[in-house]
C-alpha cells in the first residue's frame, strides 16, 4: 500500500529559504489531501481509488500521474520532475522530485 501521508519531497532548484519552504508545505498539502476532502476545494487532492487496493503498479502509475497533474494545477512555480518509490515496512513511500520553474502563483490552494 502506498503511504500517501508519508511522502518525500526533494526540490532540485536553488532558491530561497523561506519560497522554499513554502513551496514543498504547498507540495505536502497537494499531495497528501484526499479528492474531496478539502472544503475550500473538493477537487484538489488525489483520488484513493486509484491508488488504494490497486495492484502495485497500478497504484504506483496512478499515483504519478496525479502528483504531476495536481502539483501543475494547484502549484504552477513547480514542476513534476519524477516519482520513485522506496519500501520501508512493507509500507511504499513516494518520493515526489520537484523543479522551480519560477512561474507565478495563480490558484489558491
Amino acid at each position: 500500500m502506498i503511504a500517501i501521508s508519508e511522502v518525500e519531497f526533494e526540490l532540485n532548484s536553488p532558491i530561497e529559504i523561506a519560497l522554499r519552504q513554502e513551496l514543498l508545505n504547498n507540495a505536502f498539502t497537494i499531495l497528501t489531501t484526499l479528492h474531496g476532502t478539502n472544503p475550500q476545494n473538493r477537487n484538489m487532492g488525489l483520488v484513493s481509488s486509484d491508488i488504494i487496493g490497486r495492484s502495485i503498479y497500478a497504484a504506483k502509475g496512478a499515483y504519478t500521474v496525479q502528483a504531476i497533474e495536481q502539483i501543475d494545477i494547484y502549484e504552477p512555480r513547480l514542476s513534476v520532475v519524477e516519482v520513485n518509490f522506496k519500501v520501508i515496512d512493507s509500507k511504499i513511500i513516494p518520493k515526489v522530485v520537484l523543479t522551480y520553474n519560477g512561474n507565478e502563483y495563480s490558484e489558491s490552494l
